[in-house]
């Protein structure tokens, strides 16, 4: 099920050693994480950019716009592809979120390489994505 070419970037509200993992394990695709980008403690509104130049697929749980700098549509004008993970996530400890990410890798992938330019979802904790 790998697509190739897909470039899917993790924020760093996700785990570089988790990322990491998928990313050897799984092969279905580019995966990157933010630290291995350079860009770690990077403003949002610094990286958010660039990734959208370099055609990242980009996966948050920050879902306050305040903190991230930009609102659902001020991503969906840049031509971001941005999945925001439900708050079910914040509620949940490292091995937890290391479970439900290898989880929900595939899932993951199949909805980056859906989604068009502009394009914002939610995913629930079931892998399963709500357009905003």
């Amino acid at each position: 099920m790998a697509v190739s070419g897909l470039k899917i970037l993790f924020d760093e509200n996700f785990s570089n050693g988790q990322v990491g993992f998928i990313a050897t394990e799984s092969r279905l695709a580019h995966f990157q994480h933010i630290v291995r980008m350079r860009w770690s403690g990077l403003a949002d509104t610094d990286w958010i950019p660039r990734a959208v130049r370099a055609e990242f697929c980009i996966v948050t749980w920050d879902r306050n716009e305040r903190t991230r700098g930009f609102t659902v549509n001020d991503l969906k004008a840049m031509r971001a592809k941005v999945i925001l993970v439900g708050e079910f996530f914040d509620h949940m400890n490292r091995w937890q979120k290391a479970k439900w990410l290898v989880n929900h890798v595939e899932d993951v992938v199949t909805v980056c390489a859906t989604m068009t330019p502009g394009s914002v979802c939610l995913m629930n904790r079931h892998g399963r994505t709500e357009p905003l």
